[in-house]
């Protein structure tokens, strides 16, 4: 009796890989003096012990000159999702939301959304990407 074999290449291997998510969502254009609602989610599903250590989110209402923050969770667990309520400013403006995930307790060690070590000292501080996402809202003229 002859056993089959089947050759597979060029297939991607999907065992072992790991998806580790940060969105930001937001509508991409809003009235002038108009309330919404910001929601940015972060996961993970490395197993192993990672969750998200910290996830941090900022807004700036005047198109990224100062920011005031909106949350910081830590050791939020594999999933997270939180939301915001925000005002938006004189028509022709901007509104920002910056949000940033830092991965932890798992057997990467301290990485971000792409999998990437975090720079502590580079990126993390300067709230590069990754490990940042920025949103941009604009303000409509009513």
């Amino acid at each position: 009796m002859v056993t089959p074999f089947i050759l597979l290449l060029g297939l991607p291997v999907l065992a072992g890989a790991v998806e580790r998510t940060l969105t930001i969502k937001t509508p991409a254009r809003i009235p002038a003096g108009q309330a919404f609602t910001v929601t940015v989610s972060a996961a993970t599903d490395a197993g192993k012990g990672e969750q998200i250590g910290f996830l941090q989110v900022e807004a700036s209402l005047d198109g990224g000159k100062t920011w005031e923050a909106l949350f910081y969770l830590q050791k939020s667990g594999p999933k997270v999702t939180q939301q915001a309520r925000l005002m938006a400013g004189a028509g022709g403006s901007s509104v920002q939301v910056r949000a940033r995930a830092a991965y932890r307790d798992g057997l990467a060690g301290d990485v971000d959304y792409r999998g990437g070590a975090i720079r502590w000292e580079e990126s993390w501080k300067d709230w590069q990407e990754p490990p940042a996402k920025i949103a941009r809202i604009s303000v409509n003229t009513p």
